[in-house]
This record gives C-alpha cells, sequence and structure tokens, in this order.
C-alpha cells in the first residue's frame, strides 16, 4: 500500500516487523526482499510518488518534482552540484540507466584493506546475476547509438583507447534522450518500475510505503533502535507525526540523507559518520561539430571508455563517458552570460559531451546545521586536481579525434580550443573552486563498512557497531569510490544485505529482538 503525504490526517503509530528509511536502490530491494520472507514492512521516503505517467518529459516541472532540493545541492567551499532523485524509487528514477558491476580491483581493496568479509567478485556475483535479471540489464545495441554516444566511439576507435558500450535497465528504449526527468514509458526499469511496484502489487498488505514522509530521529534504548520518528506533509502544508516501533530498522536514504539522520539521532559514537565521502566529481568537455548531432535525440549514456579506469588499470583514474542534457540542465556548464551564453546555446544541436567520472580520494565531510539541514564540504586534493586536468585533456582528445571544430571547457572563465595545441588551456585555468563548473550524481561514502568499529561505522553486512537491530544500506557504506556509475553495486549490496538479515531473523542473532 503507497501512502501519500496528502492522504495522512493524524498522528500515525506503526507497529511493523522492519522500518526502512529511503525507497531508491537499496531500500527498494530490501522492503520487497523481508515481504518475500512474510515480515511485515513500513517504508519511509521523504520524496513524493509519481507514477510514470505523471513524468511529462518538462524540465520546468520535473526537476522541482523528482530531484532533492529542485537539483540545487551544492558542496562547499568548491561549488560541486550534487543531483540526486528525491521520490519513491529515489535515484534510479532519474538516472540514465547506466549499470557497471563493481570493478573486481574495488571489491579487492574493500576484502583486503577495509577487513570485509565476503565482498571478493565470487562472492558477489550471484547478487549482480540477480538482479541484473530483475531489473533487465542489457548492453546497448548498435542501432541504439545516436550520434553523440558514436563521436565517443569513434574518437576512441582512432586513437586506439579501449571503448565499448554501456549496459542498461531498460526494456525496449523508446529513445526520447529525457532520462534525467523520470521515463514517462515505463521502459526504463527503475526501483519504480520493478521492486516498488511488486511490492505494492504483491505485498500491499503486508507493506506501507509512506512518500512525503521524512524520518526525523531513530530513537534507541538498551543497545537496540527502539523507533523511529517521522513527519508525513499533510494536505495543505499540514504536518502529521509517524511514529515506527519495528523490530528492525534500515536507513537506506544515500550518503547525505543517511548520514545527516545518524546524526541527528545522535549516534555518532566513534566520529566516523559523515566523513570519507566520494562524490565521483565530472566536468563536462563539449565539442562542437560541423554537422548537427543533435545529442538530446536517442540514449544519452550509452558509451564510454576505461582507457584510463580502475576497470583497466587496477588502480584509481577516471572514466571517460559519453552523456547529454536536455537545454536547462546543458546550459548550467556552459561559460559566460547573457549574450555569450545565448551564442554558445545557439549551437546545442552541433554539440556532443563527454563527461570525466573522477574516481575520486575519500575527502568530503558532513555536518549539520545548514540552512536545507546539512553542509557538505569538499575540496579536491591535489592529486584528484592533477587526475581530473588530465582527464579533461584526454575528453578534448577523443572529441577531436572524431572531428570536433572547437572544444569547450565548463571553466567560468570562457575556454575554447582549436586544436591539441591549445590543451595547455585547461592547467592554466585550473579546477579549483573559482575556477570551473563540476556536476555529481555519486555521493558516496559517510558510513564507511568495515571489520573494525574502531575504524567503520557497520560492519561487513551493515549492522552498525553497537547496535543489535540497525543497519545502513546504500552507497554511504561504501569504504572507497567504486570509478563507475554505482546504482548496480548499490543494489547488490542490497539484495546481500538483505539475505542476511532475512536467514539471520531468528537464529540467535538477535535482529528482530
Amino acid at each position: 500500500m503507497i501512502i501519500k503525504g496528502k492522504d495522512v490526517n493524524r498522528s500515525v503509530l506503526e507497529t511493523p516487523d522492519a522500518c526502512v528509511i529511503g525507497s531508491g536502490a537499496a531500500g527498494a530491494i530490501i522492503c520487497w526482499q523481508l515481504a518475500e520472507k512474510g515480515h511485515t514492512v513500513v517504508l519511509l521516503e521523504k520524496g513524493g510518488y509519481h507514477q510514470r505517467e505523471t513524468h511529462t518529459q518538462k524540465e520546468d516541472e520535473m526537476i522541482s518534482l523528482l530531484y532533492k532540493n529542485s537539483g540545487l545541492q551544492f558542496t562547499i567551499p568548491t561549488g560541486i552540484a550534487v543531483a540526486q532523485g528525491s521520490c519513491v524509487g529515489g535515484s534510479t528514477v532519474v538516472n540514465d540507466a547506466v549499470c557497471f558491476r563493481t570493478p573486481p580491483a574495488v571489491l579487492g581493496w574493500w576484502h583486503d584493506d577495509y577487513k570485509i568479509e565476503d565482498i571478493e567478485p565470487e562472492h558477489m556475483k550471484k547478487y549482480f546475476e540477480t538482479v541484473e535479471r530483475r531489473i533487465s540489464v542489457s548492453e546497448v545495441q548498435p542501432y541504439e547509438i545516436n550520434k553523440n554516444n558514436d563521436v565517443m566511439r569513434k574518437g576512441c576507435k582512432k586513437l586506439g583507447w579501449e571503448a565499448g558500450p554501456n549496459s542498461r535497465n531498460c526494456k525496449n528504449c523508446k529513445q526520447c534522450g529525457l532520462c534525467h526527468l523520470g521515463c514517462y514509458y515505463g521502459t526504463k526499469q527503475s526501483m519504480l518500475e520493478t521492486y516498488i511496484k511488486d511490492v505494492d502489487e504483491i505485498h500491499g498488505n503486508s507493506v506501507k510505503i509512506y512518500a512525503d514522509c521524512r524520518a526525523e530521529r531513530i530513537e534507541t534504548s538498551g543497545g537496540r533502535a527502539t523507533g523511529v520518528k517521522a513527519v508525513a506533509n499533510g494536505e495543505n502544508s499540514e504536518e502529521f507525526d509517524v511514529n515506527v516501533k519495528p523490530k528492525i530498522v534500515i536507513v537506506s536514504g544515500g550518503t547525505i540523507a543517511s548520514s545527516e539522520l545518524l546524526l541527528k539521532s545522535g549516534l555518532n559514537r566513534n566520529g566516523k559518520v559523515g566523513v570519507n565521502i566520494t562524490l565521483h566529481p565530472s566536468p563536462a568537455i563539449i565539442g562542437d561539430f560541423e554537422e548537427e548531432i543533435n545529442g538530446h535525440q536517442g540514449i544519452p549514456m550509452a558509451y564510454h571508455s576505461s582507457e584510463f579506469s580502475v576497470q583497466k588499470t587496477g588502480k584509481r583514474g577516471y572514466l571517460l563517458e559519453s552523456v547529454f542534457l536536455a537545454p536547462y540542465q546543458f546550459s548550467l556548464p556552459l561559460p559566460g552570460f547573457q549574450y555569450d551564453h545565448k551564442e554558445l546555446m545557439k549551437r546545442y544541436n552541433h554539440y556532443a559531451l563527454i563527461g570525466t567520472l573522477l574516481h575520486d580520494e575519500p575527502v568530503g565531510s558532513i555536518a549539520l546545521g545548514g540552512p536545507l539541514g546539512t553542509i557538505l564540504s569538499y575540496q579536491l586534493s591535489q592529486g584528484d586536481a592533477k587526475m581530473m586536468t588530465e582527464g579533461m585533456k584526454s575528453a578534448a582528445k577523443i572529441l577531436f579525434a572524431a572531428g570536433a571544430q572547437r572544444v569547450i571547457t565548463s571553466h567560468r572563465k570562457r575556454t575554447v580550443l582549436y586544436s591539441e595545441d591549445d590543451m595547455h588551456l585547461i592547467d592554466e585555468r585550473g579546477v579549483g573552486p573559482t575556477d570551473i563548473s563540476i556536476g555529481s550524481g555519486h555521493p558516496q561514502g559517510g558510513n564507511q563498512m568495515g571489520g573494525t568499529p574502531e575504524s567503520s561505522v557497520v560492519d561487513s553486512y551493515s549492522k552498525f557497531h553497537g547496535l543489535q537491530n540497525l543497519f545502513v544500506c546504500d552507497a554511504s557504506v561504501f569504504p572507497t569510490a567504486v570509478g563507475v556509475n554505482p546504482q548496480l553495486t548499490v543494489m547488490a549490496l542490497a539484495t546481500r544485505v538483505a539475505e542476511h538479515i532475512a536467514d539471520n531473523w531468528n537464529q540467535g542473532k538477535r535482529y528482530a529482538g
């Protein structure tokens, strides 16, 4: 049963077996698996419930409806724009459906350096396969490669760099090019179209999903989580208390929201909550071609190059990805104002866009007290700044190799390259807080998973150190950035954690009392 905020007109007390906070890549899966095992579940989602029929494909409507803070979430002092979904289904509703398994090297680090049990590729394989089947992951076919993605293919082929098509969680994609605004056609197999839909249709009598309902605090006593205090936003902005008294609590709000909730609940006992955050910061590099590319027509992200990424090298680097955006979102990284900006946007149909996904160090942190509830502090390390610069140059090389007449960077000061001889401009402009516009859609870390309570927030199966029945499962438990689009990693971890909880529910672990 899905309950919208407007349908709540009084205070509510719920006593389910489990309370799951967050309905994205992790929360939806955990909710489904526990329901499949016969448990009652209350799922709390801060965002609204917006079925695909309401996804109008209009930027001015959907960004405010589906994105956290209407897309206005920035780091301090760097001003990196961090985009996250805030709706039933979470960021899976607004992402580009790109699916990478966690690189083996990363899983190896997590096992060897962070002492996480049963995380190696051979252990994770079955969880990836389970999720991939359920969300219909398949490789993009040649006929689905539009001109924007073909620029990446051609450029990498000419340079001799490793590249290939992405895998995506879609069925019969309509190639409308508006993945960032939801999926009107329901072909993107987000949590909204898969696990949430199944929960509602199959387990509607045992699961309640409260939309427009923000968790405010986790209550604890005697080494256990005893309740969750939440607030539902009813009609006319009226608020009603939703109190949940479950046997087990799973926090799956994502890096920022999960860290914020734990901090607000006074659960930072070892000082490790809300630290060691990574973002995959990504500057945009735009190629201007003589012919029309029409990158907005077709799949936005269908091709990538792993030449410099952990997938190929086994160490931190950067992933180069073809990407495109609808006009408003596309305009944000373009330099200039008024006339200059207008002149650049006139060439919109002639542009190809490459994003440089940086496999960054865990240098970010979260603190309470900001005007929007949290302060996300982040500053590129010196090494990452150098790596980002190199990534931008590599993206420019691809565009020139594919025939671009000029390349435009996302530096705030207009920076245009007319040949590889102009690459020095990227070095000279820099990537400091006032130098460049950078985006991120992949916040990770903050509640690190690890083998010891002294160095981590949760154990190898996401149980919060020091509390018997509190779990945290989402991208916030990543010990490091994964270096690729992270949704499949989150889903596989959630499948693994949910299986562990269900298997141990009544076997002496006392998760459920």
